[in-house]
């Protein structure tokens, strides 16, 4: 059977869990005193767990810590376009699964969504902590604070490669470098302005076929050939 498994750190032998992975563990899942469960710290390391206590706080053992090699090698940062309802949300949780480093909200010309807020942001940073501990990632995406384009493209021509997702483009494909950077754009994709910008900053403009494909979608599509 399957180990549970949760976010949480860990200094010494002993571990103790917040309030969130406790509920989880303890309410939700039933584990018990001698009951065993994977914790991970979100940095690289992962450890195996023994319950010792539920009341009044849930403690454990850490029996075995390592560092598993689940990681790609490419370190990813995703700046994906703004889009509406729980379309982002689900293109965050497949991008953590997939292996992405960071991910960018991106605001541009056409994007619908242009302030969501921080509570917005803070509960995308929860799915993709979710996201990691159901897949099997010991490092966390940081979901940064949205930018508009014109400083998404500052921040991405300093990456080793930075390829802007545009129809005409050429094949996405390798050899990759160890950090990489990606743009992909809104439904109507980018304006032809920008992609003048991008070309000028230097981004490789890439394609993923002769079809037209959601944002999530290609996202997807595009993390899955880089990593």
């Amino acid at each position: 059977m399957r180990r549970p498994r949760v976010h949480c750190s860990w200094d010494s032998s002993e571990l103790l869990l917040d309030e969130e992975s406790a509920h989880h563990l303890v309410r939700v899942l039933r584990l018990k005193p001698g009951q065993e469960f994977l914790a991970f710290d979100g940095k690289g390391q992962e450890a195996r767990v023994r319950i010792t206590q539920v009341r009044p706080q849930v403690r454990g053992e850490v029996l075995e810590v390592c560092t598993p090699g689940v990681e790609p090698a490419i370190r990813l940062t995703l700046y994906l376009a703004l889009v509406k309802g729980e379309r982002f949300d689900w293109a965050v949780e497949k991008a953590t699964e997939l292996g992405v480093s960071s991910l960018v909200p991106l605001i541009t010309s056409r994007t619908e969504v242009r302030h969501p807020g921080e509570e917005r942001r803070v509960r995308w940073q929860r799915l993709a902590v979710a996201a990691a501990a159901q897949s099997g990632r010991v490092r966390i995406p940081r979901i940064e604070p949205p930018l508009d384009f014109a400083r998404a493209l500052e921040e991405a021509a300093d990456f080793e490669q930075a390829f802007l997702l545009a129809p005409g483009g050429t094949p996405l494909e390798g050899p990759w470098a160890a950090r990489v950077a990606l743009l992909i754009g809104p439904e109507g994709g980018f304006s032809g302005e920008e992609v003048v910008q991008a070309r000028a900053s230097g981004l490789v403009l890439a394609g993923l076929g002769p079809r037209i494909l959601r944002v999530e979608t290609a996202a997807l599509a595009a993390l899955a050939r880089i990593l």
